[in-house]
């Protein structure tokens, strides 16, 4: 960054260099130095639409509900009237998690232009849980395709707020699979509270090369299709069911298991256990 602003002292008329340090900061999520010298930039060209973004971005991190508003209105974005933190429910789009290193992708629902609820139960080595509300960045980094629509990928610049969920692992032998419906849905209705979520980490986790995880649509082999991508974690079983389980309270949980395999004794629990804790943050 030291070149950067050796350029805005040589031409203090100049906004790159003032974008420059603004995007060094942000990410290394310095949130009040990338909102200054992207305020800095817009002074000097109020027009940069990629520091008025920027701004955006750090004002949540912020919780500057304020200059948030003032950003996203200014870039164009129409809001919600109020004061307070922005509920615009953007839609679902797809969040890349810790994309430096193993760039998890999962669904989320968008609260803002910068933040996102994640819908599904992320690995554990993601860091980060069920329910977690991520800041994320603006750029669209590829796209996952279902049911012939194209949904944007956004790359997670980190947590915003902690969700109260922690992550569970539960290994289930069953020749019923059908079954599994129920401990789904009675998972998801809680306990009197909020539900839970469970995710069928055998049958639906995907494994990409960086090369195909950020190109468009929901790619099984590269587009020169030098090689192919393993569709699951484990190899696939319709037997043996490795389920990732978001619960806030883990007797509630254990109870639920019990019950159900009580119902359904034809079922095994091979092994249980809290993958991920709910009070410890990423």
């Amino acid at each position: 960054m030291h070149w950067y602003r050796r350029a805005a002292q040589a031409d203090p008329t100049w906004a790159a260099p003032w974008f420059n340090l603004g995007l060094a900061h942000k990410y290394r999520g310095e949130w009040a130095e990338s909102l200054q010298a992207n305020r800095a930039a817009l002074e000097r060209q109020g027009d940069h639409g990629g520091a008025r973004w920027n701004l955006g971005i750090a004002a949540t991190a912020l919780s500057d509900w304020s200059s948030a508003r003032k950003a996203w209105r200014t870039y164009g974005i129409a809001l919600p009237e109020g004061d307070g933190p922005i509920d615009a429910q953007l839609g679902a789009s797809a969040i890349r998690l810790d994309p430096s290193n193993n760039g998890e992708v999962v669904w989320a629902d968008r609260i803002d232009p910068a933040r996102a609820r994640i819908l599904n139960v992320p690995l554990p080595g993601s860091g980060h849980r069920y329910g977690d509300i991520v800041l994320h960045d603006g750029a669209v980094q590829g796209t996952r395709k279902v049911q012939g629509q194209e949904y944007p990928v956004f790359n997670a610049l980190g947590l915003w707020q902690a969700s109260a969920y922690a992550t569970f692992e539960a290994l289930i032998e069953t020749a019923a699979p059908e079954t599994l419906a129920a401990l789904v849905e009675r998972v998801r209705e809680g306990n009197g509270e909020s539900g839970g979520q469970v995710e069928d980490w055998t049958h639906t986790v995907r494994y990409l090369c960086q090369a195909c995880s950020y190109q468009a649509g929901s790619h099984q082999a590269c587009s020169d299709g030098d090689h192919e991508h393993r569709d699951s974690a484990e190899p696939t079983s319709h037997t043996r069911f490795h389920l990732g389980i978001a619960a806030t309270d883990e007797a509630w949980l254990r109870g639920v298991l019990d019950d159900w395999l009580g119902r359904h004794p034809q079922a095994r629990l091979l092994e249980f256990g809290r993958a991920f804790p709910a009070d410890v943050t990423p």
